[in-house]
């Protein structure tokens, strides 16, 4: 008699094991994520679990590798308006780590960085290269249009950026810390404000 339990592809079996791991570390912690931890969170052996990765190191690497792809897919295409990809950038990014609660701490833990390989550390500074040139970006246009004050370097400004939406994604992913009333994306259209050219800027 054939079995009723349907087999998953591979690929997609191993992203959800990676999924499963992001919700440890999120909820847990690093410390958390062991392969007993993580067979019991899917419903899965750990000799299922050794089929795919032979190591938490390998799982850990697989992480590294769907938070990267995760957040590579909330960069906005290119040729839109500065301030439209600005925007669209701020909404994609912090719904994606609210949603992933463990990309957050992925990305800003230095106990998590300890544990992972050299290779998922470049990844995941990939990642924030890629996310600062291209907020760096938008905001040099931007100057050149006259959208965003100018007596400060784009480069000075894009880490304020970052800084404001790691706030937002953060109050997404009610992680416990205070909560600005009203929409989260209300602070991200507040700092766009501040950064609107002064009148005594314009041309």
């Amino acid at each position: 008699m054939a079995s009723s339990t349907v087999r998953k592809p591979t690929a997609e079996r191993r992203e959800e094991i990676a999924d499963a791991a992001l919700r440890i570390i999120g909820t847990r912690g690093i410390a958390a994520l062991t392969v007993a931890t993580l067979a019991a969170e899917l419903g899965l052996t750990g000799g299922a679990l050794y089929r795919h990765f032979p190591s938490t190191e390998a799982i850990l690497d697989a992480v590294a590798a769907r938070a990267e792809a995760l957040l590579d897919d909330t960069l906005p295409a290119g040729g839109l308006p500065p301030l439209e990809w600005l925007e669209r950038f701020a909404e994609s990014r912090t719904r994606t780590v609210g949603t992933h609660v463990g990309l957050a701490r992925l990305m800003l833990s230095e106990q998590v960085a300890f544990s992972l390989s050299p290779a998922a550390v470049a990844r995941l500074q990939g990642v924030v290269d890629r996310s600062r040139a291209g907020i760096a970006r938008a905001l040099v246009e931007a100057q050149a249009a006259s959208l965003v004050r100018d007596d400060l370097p784009a480069a000075a400004l894009a880490p304020i950026v970052m800084g404001t939406l790691q706030m937002i994604a953060m109050q997404r992913a009610d992680t416990g810390i205070q909560r600005v009333p009203g929409d989260p994306m209300s602070l991200f259209r507040t700092l766009m404000t501040l950064l609107a050219p002064a009148r005594s800027h314009r041309r």
